[in-house]
């Protein structure tokens, strides 16, 4: 039998997207889990997590985990460049035909793609964002989540309710396409509306939202807050210029 190191694995159908930071308390729970529901999926995958310079013993975890976890790539170094860096340079790394993204805390459950699954196979739609029912949050931030996604609405005339819900699925070529500029919380929104930009059918799906069992949050609302509406601004401008054929969809 081939070692691990020469074993030939089936090209991945589906991917898994995400980044981590300083998440050493319950990342070797969260990629276990996975891995069963990969498992129970049955298709040929892999999970593409992008170590954003964690200070902390995540990177020692990972290193181990790639050792019992053969579905398990790890890419990024030893620098932050914050959480859509990441996330990005993740889904860069992705050879799946479709790429699942969500954050590596726990607060997603991965087996709710298994919603989204039909909708691209069957029903033709080329990306799946979740749509949280139940924020499982601080009132501040469960607050400023419903704002943000009220001025979203208001700003770009998006049907979609959550778009900054990290859980999506996406056809990688389409997602690998676009050109994502956010470095911090606000990728996710980029996302959605830069695939409704270049006519991407985008569906939304319930999803479930949990409480993180281990660490703590990197989201800070007021200065995240400023940020996101900096870029949103800066985001629109962009999209009413590729809309007026002044520029390429960035």
């Amino acid at each position: 039998m081939a070692d691990e190191s020469t074993e030939i694995r089936p090209t991945p159908v589906l991917s898994v997207a995400a980044p981590v930071y300083n998440e050493e308390e319950g990342i070797e729970a969260v990629v276990r889990y996975w891995k069963t529901v990969l498992d129970r999926i049955g298709r040929p995958a892999e999970i593409v997590l992008c170590n954003d310079g964690s200070s902390d013993g995540t990177a020692a975890i990972l290193e181990r985990l790639r050792r019992d976890v053969p579905e398990l790539r790890v890419v990024g170094g030893s620098e932050n460049h914050g959480y859509g860096s990441a996330l990005s340079t993740a889904i860069g790394a992705c050879t799946g035909e479709l790429i699942a993204t969500l954050d590596s805390d726990g607060q997603f459950d991965l087996a709710d793609i298994e919603k989204f699954l039909p909708l691209i196979a069957e029903e033709g739609c080329d990306g799946v964002t979740g749509r949280r029912v139940h924020k499982r949050d601080s009132p501040a931030r469960v607050l400023a989540d419903r704002c943000l996604n009220l001025l979203v609405r208001a700003m770009f005339g998006t049907r979609l309710r959550d778009t900054n819900c990290a859980l999506k699925l996406v056809r990688r070529d389409l997602l690998q396409s676009l050109q994502l500029d956010a470095t911090g919380f606000a990728f996710p929104t980029e996302v959605v509306l830069k695939l409704e930009a270049a006519g991407a059918r985008v569906a939304e799906c319930p999803v479930r939202h949990l409480e993180r069992a281990t660490g703590g949050s990197k989201l800070r609302v007021v200065s995240t807050g400023w940020r996101m509406l900096r870029f949103l601004l800066y985001l629109r401008h962009r999209l009413w210029l590729y809309r007026a054929g002044l520029v390429r969809l960035p």
